[in-house]
């Protein structure tokens, strides 16, 4: 007979009993099992990056799904392999340094992760490393968007940061690289982006929304020296061009919605503009095709090669679609060259060395394809896919050729 505590009629608890009895069992167990060396502790250590060159890629990603803690990821282009990461704030600007030592982020951070006092600095990272090297804090006002090339460059001397900004008036940061501070800030009303000049002297451009170029030139301490506007070279209303550019050695490069390319002359003291002409003909307009993407474009300036991101049917709006087809072309000879598959490129970017390559942006599944530019047909069968990288990239920065 037993009681509601388990406890037998002769007094000897059941419960007890088993417990005992399952002790000895685990110590028998364990004296009888073969003893177990103990693992070495791991020892963390660090690895080298490899040395910077032109294939190295600096990918941006917004992270829109917390936007607040943006990516830069650093990826080897020649093996597609993850290298690492740099934190970039809230939708940061990127801009490698002429001598591509130094990859130039410009963001912001708030005091309460997604509200509180703004600060907008200019970050510099060492690209041997990824380690920060210093930052500047500049005016709350830099333009907030999605990457692209016009938001922030430096100078071709190298002396100067150009930071665009937006309350939504529109103004340019000039921070000073030697003092590390800002040195003025340039009211260009009207119109967008930094494009530096190649010559030596401080110098840059901005596209204006009646179709002309206004082009600022600094004084040796950063202050705005002057001025000037150029003739109209392309209609706004009726054929605007992507704020995205391209330099060739001292021709500057657009495209159009419509699907024609501008050039500007950038040799002389004033920029001259030679007559666009069209990457379209009879049968391609009546299909509808036109340039669409972030990064739509790219040149090798060597060889002469541009690569468009075209699709079908375009309406009004789709001018942010991805391509559908890579279209190249002979910058001198205005003459189409090739058509492939478009891998849903959104952005892309040439690398430099003795084997140039387009590497482009799938805008569907976040790899990277690359293409080998010198092929016989102009452009090539792609070489090359990655991985899936980051959440929502959307522009590549890479050494100039």
């Amino acid at each position: 007979m037993q009681n509601e505590r388990g406890t037998a009629a002769g007094g000897v608890n059941i419960w007890s009993a088993l417990t005992k009895l399952a002790a000895l069992m685990l110590v028998a167990a364990c004296s009888l099992a073969p003893a177990r060396a103990e693992l070495p502790l791991e020892q963390l250590s660090t690895t080298a990056l490899p040395v910077p060159n032109s294939h190295r890629l600096y990918l941006s990603d917004p992270s829109l799904g917390h936007i607040v803690d943006g990516r830069i990821h650093v990826i080897d282009g020649e093996k597609m392999r993850y290298l690492g990461l740099i934190g970039a704030g809230f939708a940061a600007a990127t801009a490698l340094s002429n001598d591509g030592q130094t990859l130039f982020l410009a963001t912001t951070y708030h005091s309460r992760l997604q509200r509180g006092i703004r600060t907008d600095v200019v970050e510099a990272y060492n690209t041997a490393d990824l380690r920060l090297k210093y930052e500047i804090e500049v005016p709350p006002r830099r333009a907030q968007g999605l990457n692209i090339k016009a938001l922030l460059r430096q100078t071709r001397d190298g002396r100067f940061l150009l930071v665009q900004n937006a309350t939504p008036a529109a103004t340019v940061t000039v921070v000073d690289l030697q003092s590390r501070k800002v040195s003025a800030e340039i009211p260009n009303s009207g119109c967008w982006g930094v494009i530096p000049w190649p010559q030596a002297q401080p110098k840059f451009s901005s596209v204006c929304g009646d179709g002309t170029l206004a082009t600022f030139e600094l004084d040796a301490s950063g202050g705005l020296a002057s001025r000037s506007n150029s003739v109209r070279f392309f209609d706004s209303s009726d054929d605007p061009i992507f704020m995205h550019y391209q330099m060739v050695n001292q021709e500057l490069v657009f495209v159009s919605y419509g699907g024609s390319v501008y050039t500007v002359d950038l040799s002389g003291a004033a920029p001259t503009f030679p007559s666009a002409w069209p990457l379209l003909d009879t049968q391609t307009r009546k299909q509808g095709w036109r340039p669409g993407g972030m990064a739509l474009f790219a040149v090798d300036p060597r060889s002469g090669r541009m690569v468009v991101g075209m699709h079908p049917k375009a309406t009004e709006g789709s001018h942010k679609n991805p391509a559908q087809e890579l279209w190249a072309f002979d910058l001198q000879q205005h003459k189409r060259l090739a058509r492939v598959p478009g891998h849903a490129a959104v952005s892309m970017a040439m690398t430099s060395g003795e084997k140039p390559e387009l590497i482009v942006l799938n805008g569907m599944d976040n790899s990277l394809v690359a293409f080998d530019l010198l092929s016989a047909r102009g452009l090539s069968k792609p070489s090359r896919k990655s991985a899936p990288f980051g959440e929502m990239p959307v522009y590549i920065e890479t050494q100039s050729p």
